[in-house]
């Protein structure tokens, strides 16, 4: 489950500041872990926290290890839901899986006819394919290159999509589109968020 949790602060903003630095370490490890996806402040105060894909007993334990827990500053509200969909380059299991991401980098003197080509291919493989989860489509600044970010449950998924003959005229045609196309599957090696 994917949980969502809010923070209200409970004492004076001082405190708060003043234990800013130990909570931001704290939520970089996290982060660098896979445990943590997403926090920052809310405008009217306190704070949120996207989890990963962790169980009720990993997210007590992420909370009570957190400094401002542990001297009171924050209370922590919870709310959890099934991370059914994420956008492409997302990952959301906090431990190395199966999951794969495919990198497809083609160039191109038509940028726009060969995403459009791409996308018949990739909206035919989001109605028909187990285990896609999702692709993102990206043009290069210059508009000589397009990229396919496409996340994946597993690589035996992925390789079954080149079994289906309308998945393949589909990308034939894309690839009519382009001067040239190269793909790798890729895998979560390690995460850094930003340090400051």
């Amino acid at each position: 489950m994917i949980h969502v949790l809010t923070l209200t602060y409970l004492t004076p903003r001082e405190t708060v500041v003043a234990h800013m630095a130990e909570h931001k370490a704290w939520l970089r490890e996290h982060a660098d872990q896979g445990r943590i996806l997403l926090s920052g402040p809310r405008p009217e105060g306190g704070a949120v926290i996207v989890t990963a894909d962790l169980d009720d007993a990993q997210v007590r334990e992420l909370i009570e290890s957190d400094p401002w827990h542990k001297l009171g500053i924050a209370s922590y509200e919870q709310l959890a839901f099934e991370g059914r969909n994420a956008s492409p380059g997302v990952i959301t299991a906090a431990e190395p899986d199966d999951s794969v991401l495919l990198i497809n980098v083609a160039t191109t003197d038509d940028a726009a006819a060969s995403v459009a080509a791409l996308a018949r291919a990739v909206e035919h493989v989001s109605v028909t394919a187990d285990g896609f989860r999702g692709s993102r489509l990206l043009t290069s600044v210059d508009g000589d290159a397009i990229v396919n970010l496409a996340a994946w449950t597993d690589r035996e998924r992925f390789d079954a999509i080149f079994e289906d003959p309308e998945f393949m005229r589909r990308y034939e045609a894309f690839a009519e589109t382009t001067t040239g196309a190269k793909y790798r599957l890729y895998r979560t090696s390690r995460v850094i968020t930003p340090g400051r």
